[in-house]
């Protein structure tokens, strides 16, 4: 866990780094959220990001921080992390919607 939340630090070191000067911080993006939005957009990623736990190296991400789920979204969107699906998923979403999610998420009970 202490590794995970390591990793997490440091792409969102990375990200505020390399989209300085071209794109929103973290803060801007979910500046621009909006919760019942993000619910609306949220039921797409509870297909697979199940709210209990982990599942099959699916990470949960109910109680995630937004700033963390802003910087990993970005750096699935500019395919610095590499997983097909989520770099296909955040791709199409605006910053707005990034925004919107991290919010909505961030105020669900994390998985115990």
């Amino acid at each position: 866990m202490k590794i995970l939340l390591f990793v997490i630090f440091l792409l969102t070191s990375f990200c505020k780094f390399a989209f300085s000067d071209e794109h929103l911080d973290e803060q801007q993006i979910i500046a621009m959220g909006d919760i019942e939005y993000g619910e609306y957009l949220g039921s797409e990623c509870a297909t697979c990001h199940i709210q209990t736990g982990e599942s099959a190296g699916i990470p949960a991400i109910n109680g995630m921080d937004a700033e963390v789920f802003v910087a990993l979204m970005l750096a699935y969107r500019s395919k610095l992390m590499e997983n097909p699906v989520m770099q296909m998923i955040a791709g199409r979403l605006n910053d707005e919607q990034i925004g919107s999610l991290a919010l909505y998420f961030s105020t669900l009970e994390p998985p115990k």
